[in-house]
């Protein structure tokens, strides 16, 4: 699955439309993440350690949304990427966590539920935070990810040590609930790839034959109407000459006579 992260990080990272709507994306992410831990574990004047934590899951949304409009050009970024993907990926994840561990504690435990998805949660940003450090072509981006790859470090192995220990007294690993977000984030991941496919399909609809080749199928190139009247224009009215291709066509046209 990461050889599959990577490639689509990678081909997202080379349109900048492509890009704003993922660090959007991811911006909504944290600020989902910040807003589970304020209704949860937060909802009381929580811990210097929560406080922290929810405080660093609000600074990244920001920095997620400040970067998309800063790649984007302007304040007003509202378009995500794989949205419903991956806001699906993030409320499924902790739905059936909670589940899980609630059948195998007996109780409702909120803390250890906060425990238990911020360490897996953290685990895929580990994975998915660097190597979209390593794809993007933004200095800014890549400077701030590194950042924030820091901040979620500080406190990832703190609470997912808390959450073994809290797992290991009911008798249970962490790795069912590693290999549950396993096959969630494999759905989000299907439909980003997808999403970015045929983004890209749509922006460049002149493929090269190699490229038609690799893709191991025979298919015509259907342009959007806009291309296809300026295409149309051009093959019926064709442009003339400029006078350097007309004087290197007469010097061409002297040499072999």
């Amino acid at each position: 699955m990461r050889d599959r992260i990577q490639t689509v990080l990678r081909q997202l990272a080379q349109a900048p439309e492509l890009e704003v709507r993922w660090l959007h994306t991811l911006s909504l992410l944290e600020f989902i993440g910040a807003r589970k831990i304020s209704r949860t574990v937060a909802d009381r004047h929580p811990s210097l350690e929560v406080l922290g934590h929810l405080a660093d899951e609000t600074r990244h949304a920001f920095t997620f949304k400040r970067l998309a409009c800063e790649v984007a050009g302007r304040e007003d970024v509202t378009e995500f990427l794989s949205v419903g993907a991956a806001s699906e990926w993030f409320q499924s994840l902790d739905r059936q966590l909670a589940e899980w561990v609630t059948g195998i504690t007996g109780t409702t435990d909120v803390y250890l539920h906060y425990l238990l998805t911020t360490a897996v949660v953290e685990r895929r940003a580990m994975v998915l935070y660097p190597l979209y450090k390593a794809a993007t072509r933004h200095a800014v981006v890549r400077e701030e990810l590194g950042r924030v790859v820091v901040e979620e470090q500080s406190h990832r192995r703190a609470i997912e040590d808390a959450c073994q220990q809290r797992l290991e007294k009911a008798g249970v690993t962490l790795e069912p609930a590693l290999a549950l977000e396993e096959r969630l984030f494999e759905t989000f991941l299907t439909q980003l790839e997808k999403d970015v496919a045929q983004a890209c399909v749509h922006s460049s609809p002149s493929l090269t034959r190699l490229e038609w080749n690799a893709m191991g199928e025979e298919e015509s190139i259907v342009l959007p109407k806009e291309d296809f009247d300026r295409v149309a224009e051009a093959l019926e009215a064709p442009p003339k000459p400029t006078n350097a291709l007309s004087e290197l066509s007469r010097r061409r046209h002297q040499g072999r006579s």
